[in-house]
C-alpha cells in the first residue's frame, strides 16, 4: 500500500496507528529512526499523542478513536473479549472504563484518555495456535472480537472481567436471541462442568423470550458438575438452586423474580 500524504499529516490526522504501520506505508525500515525522531517532534507539539511504547493517536484526527480497536494495536493476538465484547455486539447495560482482551502475551495496563486496557490470559482450551479464533468473528472498524455465546460463556468463566452477575442477567435480557448450539459447543471445549450451572440458571430466569426449553434444556442439565457450585462468591445470604446444582446470590434468587423451573 502506498500513501501520498506527508507523514505529519498523516499521523496527526489518523484516530489510531503503530510505529510499525508507519514505517511499512512510508517504506522505512525498522533501523530508520526518522519516523520515531518525527513522532517525537510531533508529540512535543501536541499533534500526536502517546497510547503506549509503539502505539500513537493522531490528536487533530476527524473521526474519534474507537477504543475497541487499541487492543489490536497493543498485541498482535489481541481478541476484545469478555464485556467488552458484549458492549461491541450491543448487549449491555453499562459501558466500562475498562476494555478487556485476551492475549497470550503478558502485558502491562494501558492507560489513555482515563480508559483502562486490560490484558487477560485466554482459556488453557484455547493455548493452541487452531484454537486461537475459536468462535470469534470481525466487528464493526474490523476489529476482532469473540462471538456474542461465547462473550458471554467467557464472563461467567471470568466473573471479575464481566461487570458481575446481576450485569451479566440483565445483559442477556437484552439478547435478540442465543445460540445454544454455540455456547454448548464452547462449554464441551472448556471442560468447566460448573459452567453449565451458571449458564442454565441465567438462560431459565429468560427462558420465555429466548425459548430455553425442552431437549436444549434437557442438554445443559446433563452437564451439571456432580457437587455444589457457584454463581458467585461463597458468602452468608446465598440462595440454593436445586435444578442447577447452583447457589446464587440473594438479588438473583428465584424468589426474587419469577420461579424458576425444575
Amino acid at each position: 500500500m502506498e500513501i501520498h500524504v506527508p507523514f505529519t499529516q498523516y499521523a496527526q490526522s489518523t484516530p489510531l496507528f503503530t510505529v510499525k504501520e508507519a514505517r511499512d506505508l512510508y517504506r522505512k525500515d525498522a533501523h530508520s529512526r526518522s519516523i520515531l525522531n518525527l513522532l517525537h517532534r510531533l508529540k512535543l507539539q501536541g499533534r500526536v499523542r502517546l497510547v503506549a511504547n509503539g502505539v500513537y493517536s493522531g490528536a487533530l484526527a476527524a473521526t474519534p478513536l474507537n477504543l475497541y480497536r487499541v487492543p489490536g494495536a497493543l498485541r498482535d493476538d489481541a481478541v476484545l473479549a469478555l464485556h467488552s465484547a458484549l458492549e461491541l455486539h450491543g448487549v449491555t447495560n453499562q459501558v466500562l472504563q475498562t476494555v478487556y482482551y485476551f492475549s497470550a502475551r503478558a502485558r502491562k495496563d494501558v492507560v489513555f484518555r482515563q480508559v483502562t486496557y486490560h490484558r487477560v490470559t485466554p482459556p488453557k482450551a484455547l493455548v493452541a495456535p487452531s484454537r486461537r479464533l475459536f468462535q470469534t468473528e470481525l466487528g464493526a472498524d474490523n476489529v476482532l472480537v469473540t462471538q456474542r455465546e461465547r462473550s458471554f460463556v467467557d464472563c461467567l468463566l471470568f466473573l471479575d472481567y464481566s461487570g458481575g452477575v446481576e450485569e451479566l442477567d440483565k445483559c442477556l435480557g437484552m439478547f435478540p436471541s442465543f445460540d445454544f448450539d454455540a455456547a454448548l459447543a464452547y462449554l464441551k471445549l472448556l471442560r468447566r462442568p460448573w459452567l453449565y450451572s451458571r449458564l442454565g440458571f441465567l438462560l431459565d430466569r429468560h427462558s420465555d423470550k429466548l425459548f430455553f426449553r425442552g431437549k436444549v434444556r434437557d442438554r445443559f442439565l446433563r452437564n451439571l458438575p456432580p457437587g455444589v457450585a457457584y454463581l458467585a462468591d461463597k458468602r452468608p445470604g446465598n440462595h440454593w438452586v436445586p435444578t442447577w446444582k447452583l447457589m446464587v446470590p440473594e438479588a438473583l434468587s428465584p424468589s426474587r423474580k419469577d420461579s424458576v423451573r425444575t
